[in-house]
């Protein structure tokens, strides 16, 4: 794919939820994290750390993942394990928030073939996140959770970097995570 101007990739972009398994170089990843890094932040703190995880070391760490994953699914108690150092969502939702969320849902669903309420299949999906969809390489993102707000905002800054980057270099989506 030929590389876009920054206005294509950013109008271009959509969500992928399959990757084909061809190699990405490390010239590559190393150019898109270089690129990114030119994301503002305040008093220039550069609060993001990235992780490339590829080959063997991704593939054991997806088996792990999807382990506990499956797990809290067959015992939900083990959620309790696995709480977030923020909440991403709110805890109560409201229109127009929550009628996006479930037309997304819906629609997604929808061209998937599953229904309301099969949970079988919507947890076979949901594990493809924890399976980076197929990806040969991962990058996750990670900012101490002790910096203020403001710090976000630059994390999000330095992540739509790096999407528009590798959507413009020809990549379509690298898969993100949270914090540490």
């Amino acid at each position: 794919m030929k590389a876009l101007t920054p206005a294509q990739a950013i109008t271009s972009r959509m969500s992928v939820r399959a990757f084909t398994n061809d190699v990405v170089s490390k010239e590559v990843i190393l150019k898109l994290l270089d690129i990114s890094a030119r994301a503002p932040s305040g008093t220039n703190t550069q609060p993001w750390k990235a992780y490339v995880v590829e080959g063997n070391a991704l593939k054991e760490l997806c088996e792990k993942v999807c382990a506990a994953y499956d797990s809290i699914a067959l015992n939900p108690e083990l959620a309790k394990e696995y709480q977030p150092a923020y909440d991403y969502y709110p805890t109560k939702w409201f229109s127009p928030y929550i009628d996006r969320r479930r037309e997304n849902g819906w629609g997604l669903y929808g061209l998937l073939g599953i229904t309301k309420g099969d949970k079988e299949k919507m947890h076979a999906q949901h594990r493809k996140n924890f399976q980076a969809f197929g990806a040969p390489v991962s990058i996750f993102f990670t900012i101490d959770k002790e910096l203020g707000r403001g710090s976000m905002l630059d994390y999000g800054m330095f992540l739509q970097n790096m999407m528009v980057a590798a959507r413009g270099g020809g990549l379509r989506h690298l898969p993100t995570s949270c914090l540490e």
